[in-house]
């Protein structure tokens, strides 16, 4: 392992959450992935199924990103399928150690009628930063694309439409307020590897935020410069400028500016929305999942 590997894996390992694997239950290994039962009620057929699912959610972000696994720098990826997190479905990345080694672990809350954020995270298992900014943006853009439409931060609708719906309610956020630190997005890590949401408003706006400028960004530059943004981005912070020719706030400026074409066609949507924001921004995305549940 090189010197520079190295060091960004123990930056990493500060960053992600840190819980550990399962001690105990099933355990069965695909192409890409070693899967695991960490409610220890699975039956094998159950879990084989789940495992088919997860690695054909990873097959279609590699497609996405035109990218390989990673399994020389860091071996399979491990998917722990888990109870949901009080009541609600999520996944979360985090690095875990077994037998001195350093593991990508992708848990997932919730699976029964469908896992949601999986290919969020799988995506940040695959590129993993330091920067909330850009591996959301990466991941978000992927779950909404090959992902579950009910997952978070769409819960149901289109990141480009939370954002309208946030700038009519006068609470987007401004890119320079949001860090590649957890606080800044709400949540904090409470240690023993829990994250905590701290402000639900603001996780929401920033993660909508990050997903419909992520697609913005692959619309834009395609899947090779977001790569590569991602690779420099270890060694210098948000270099915008360098790889994709244009500063961030130009970038975010000219998001915003490409979300509003076709606003108007979107009006019912944009109300809706609106009135769930005003309702209760802490509650507007599990309302909006609900509303979306009933059109299936």
């Amino acid at each position: 392992m090189s010197r520079h590997t190295s060091t960004l894996l123990t930056l990493l390992a500060a960053i992600f959450v840190t819980t550990p694997l399962p001690a105990s239950g099933k355990t069965i290994e695909s192409a890409n992935l070693v899967v695991s039962d960490a409610t220890g009620s699975l039956s094998d057929q159950e879990l084989a199924r789940l495992a088919d699912e997860a690695e054909r959610t990873l097959q279609r972000v590699l497609k996405l990103w035109s990218t390989d696994p990673g399994l020389e720098r860091f071996g399979k990826i491990r998917v722990a399928f888990d109870r949901p997190r009080r009541e609600f479905y999520s996944s979360v990345f985090y690095w875990d150690t077994t037998a001195g080694t350093k593991v990508r672990v992708v848990r997932v809350h919730g699976f029964e009628g469908g896992p949601q954020m999986m290919a969020h995270k799988l995506t940040s298992a695959v590129f993993p930063n330091e920067d909330k900014l850009i591996r959301n943006a990466m991941g978000v853009a992927a779950e909404s694309r090959v992902g579950s439409p009910l997952t978070f931060p769409m819960c149901g609708f289109s990141n480009d439409d939370w954002v309208l719906a946030f700038s009519r309610t006068k609470s987007l956020l401004p890119f320079e307020e949001l860090g590649p630190d957890h606080a800044s997005w709400g949540m904090d890590d409470a240690g023993q590897g829990k994250l905590l949401v701290t402000d639900k408003a603001r996780q929401h706006v920033a993660y909508a935020e990050a997903g419909s400028f992520g697609n913005y960004l692959l619309d834009l530059f395609g899947p090779e410069k977001i790569k590569k943004l991602n690779r420099i981005s270890h060694q210098r912070s948000r270099p915008f400028q360098e790889v994709l020719g244009t500063g961030l706030p130009e970038l975010e400026a000219d998001w915003l500016r490409t979300v509003r074409k076709g606003e108007e066609s979107r009006e019912d949507t944009l109300r809706l929305l609106v009135d769930l924001v005003k309702k209760n921004p802490g509650t507007a995305c599990m309302e909006a999942q609900k509303l979306s549940a009933t059109k299936r």
